[in-house]
């Protein structure tokens, strides 16, 4: 006979079988009825305890944020205003992994992340809002339709970044941003938009392998790809870079064309991924040169790939024409943009985010080093060792030659630059500013006067200012005024409180103890989801990934659900590839009311965009 922790006697297990929906509430009972136990217990161990005095200092929330690929959860410590603040606080923060002034030019851990939600939110209320895949039919620059761009220049750079910045790409944001209203009344413009009125974008610069800055643009309203070339190029010619290509380019054909051996080895892999790509959906692809099109067909009509022959004919003749059509404009139109498809894409977030949230390629540790977390430290370090022989064994030891700190403060640097592990990176560093963005992809920030309420899922608004009235007598007195409720976008992700427990300091006779309560106020249906996930990724995956991050996430008890496609049951692509699977997808599959959350959290952040009826 089972009883519970109290001694009650547990019923008998029902071998009845139960459908998904009565499953799914028995889940819920049983987890109510264990938390009901743990606060019952909890009640019985304070009431049993002598008179002391009792103070909740704190609370402590189970956050679960939604993310592109997965689910990651982690304790917040929220403290009560009255709580003493902890001394270390100050220490903490400064001996917190990321500060180090090494990625000063590079994009650092912490604002890539940051990058990365702002861009995530942003572009997953597009995708789950503006149907890109029905606009790719009807190709209108006034709807939402975000262009993915990336900017280079035509001829080797004699410009600093930071002027290149200043002359070039602020020009070329300007003329984006600028009003879509407006056309040209005459020439061979006539009729064309001025502008095409963006009303987000963001920018990230970057370096090439050449050492050449370069920059990826997204924005947020379809602009076609001959105008962006054209502006693009105009504004590079503010410093002469087009007239320094033309130049090049007619020093390289003097004695008339001659095929690029390097680049035509490029365009038959592309050509021959084209090809395949098609043959195995039977379509041919739009938008393709003639001469492609008719052998694509064959292919097609005979089940066979193209051979090497044929794609490499056709590499030479697509140089050929893109030679003619260069020396027709006197090679004053150079290919410094590309534009890349983004309807057709599984996820437009997870593919932008790859490009504009990249991490700058640390140099490899020498073959003598590693990288370890070092306990008594509390942060990671590292190590060089040096081999010797160990005449009692036999054998080749390491014998640990120097240790230094990984991570670093600016502080630490400069007050004892031998204990830092300099980072150095494979790309050379940006001058100056590496990202920019339109103001309204910050999000909204409050000032002090403004009075704001979020609701249960996340979605915020202004209902109220507060004013200062000064009374006859002279005195102040504060007012507040309600307004119509006016939402405001969040840029953080769709996040959930899974559970909350109360921190309770108790004190008796000078001794002074610290309380963590049971759970408190649990969300069934959120925890109900993530175990589903952790179920079908398994827990021995999931703590795997949660322990790459270290020991100060596991401090804060971090755990990472990952997305696995083969194990939640999302086939390959046809090309054996595995799918991207979207985040809207797996909720819609395994718990549709938290789905309809998810999509209205984003419904919100689309319409404080873009000013459409809530």
């Amino acid at each position: 006979m089972a009883t519970d922790i109290f001694g009650n006697v547990l019923p008998e297990p029902n071998n009845k079988v139960l459908t998904k929906k009565q499953a799914q509430q028995a889940s819920i009972d049983k987890k109510k009825a264990k938390k009901q136990a743990k606060e019952d217990k909890r009640n019985a161990i304070l009431n049993s305890m002598p008179e002391r005095t009792m103070t909740q200092i704190a609370t402590i929330e189970t956050t679960a944020s939604f993310r592109n690929r997965g689910v990651v959860m982690v304790d917040i410590y929220r403290r009560e205003q009255s709580a003493p603040l902890n001394p270390n606080a100050k220490n903490n923060l400064n001996n917190f992994n990321g500060n180090s002034s090494a990625y000063n030019g590079y994009l650092s851990p912490a604002t890539r992340r940051y990058v990365e939600r702002m861009m995530s939110v942003w572009l997953t209320s597009i995708e789950l809002n503006a149907m890109l895949r029905k606009h790719n039919k009807e190709v209108n620059s006034e709807k939402v339709f975000p262009t993915f761009v990336t900017l280079t220049l035509p001829s080797t750079q004699l410009h600093t970044d930071n002027t290149i910045k200043s002359d070039i790409l602020a020009p070329f944001i300007k003329w984006l941003t600028s009003d879509s209203s407006s056309v040209f009344k005459k020439g061979s413009k006539k009729g064309q938009k001025k502008g095409f009125g963006v009303t987000a974008y963001f920018w990230r610069a970057e370096a090439q392998k050449n050492t050449k800055i370069h920059f990826h643009v997204i924005a947020d309203k379809y602009v076609p790809w001959e105008r962006i070339r054209e502006k693009w190029n105009q504004c590079c010619e503010r410093l002469g870079y087009v007239t320094r290509y033309s130049l090049v380019q007619k020093q390289k054909f003097k004695d008339g064309f001659l095929i690029d051996e390097e680049r035509k080895t490029k365009d038959m892999y592309e050509l021959e991924s084209i090809s395949k790509n098609a043959l195995e959906k039977g379509v041919v692809p739009e938008k393709i040169r003639k001469r492609f099109e008719a052998y694509l067909k064959l292919s097609l009509e005979y089940q066979e790939l193209l051979d090497e022959s044929i794609l490499s004919e056709i590499a030479e003749e697509n140089q050929k024409l893109t030679y003619e059509k260069a020396v027709s404009c006197d090679h004053k139109n150079p290919p410094s943009t590309e534009i890349r498809a983004i309807q057709h894409l599984d996820s437009v977030a997870a593919y932008v985010i790859k490009y504009v949230a990249k991490k700058p390629t640390e140099k490899p540790l020498g073959a003598n080093q590693e990288l370890k977390f070092n306990e008594v430290l509390n942060r990671e370090c590292v190590y060089t060792y040096d081999l010797v022989h160990n005449p009692q064994t036999g054998e080749i030891e390491k014998m640990e030659k120097d240790m230094r700190y990984y991570d670093y403060t600016a502080e630490e640097m400069k007050n004892n630059p031998d204990a830092c592990h300099k980072k150095e990176f494979l790309e050379r560093k940006i001058n100056g500013r590496i990202w920019g963005c339109a103001d309204i992809l910050r999000g909204f920030k409050p000032s002090d006067d403004i009075i704001t309420e979020t609701d249960e899922i996340g979605r915020t608004y202004i209902v109220g200012r507060k004013i200062i009235e000064i009374q006859a007598e002279g005195h102040e007195v504060e007012k507040i005024i309600e307004i119509p409720k006016t939402p405001v976008p969040i840029m953080k992700y769709f996040t959930k409180i899974v559970n909350i427990r109360e921190v309770i300091l108790t004190e008796q006779e000078g001794k002074v103890k610290i309380f963590v309560s049971p759970l408190l106020n649990e969300d069934y249906l959120v925890t109900e989801y993530l175990d589903i996930l952790e179920s079908l990724v398994g827990k021995d995956e999931v703590e795997r990934i949660s322990k790459q991050l270290g020991p100060s996430f596991e401090k804060i008890h971090g755990k990472i659900i990952p997305f696995r496609n083969e194990k939640m049951g999302y086939p390959n692509k046809p090309n054996g590839k595995p799918a991207i699977i979207v985040h809207s997808k797996v909720l819609q599959d395994n718990s549709p009311k938290l789905y309809e959350q998810y999509i209205a959290y984003h419904q919100h952040i689309y319409n404080c965009f873009y000013n459409t009826a809530a």
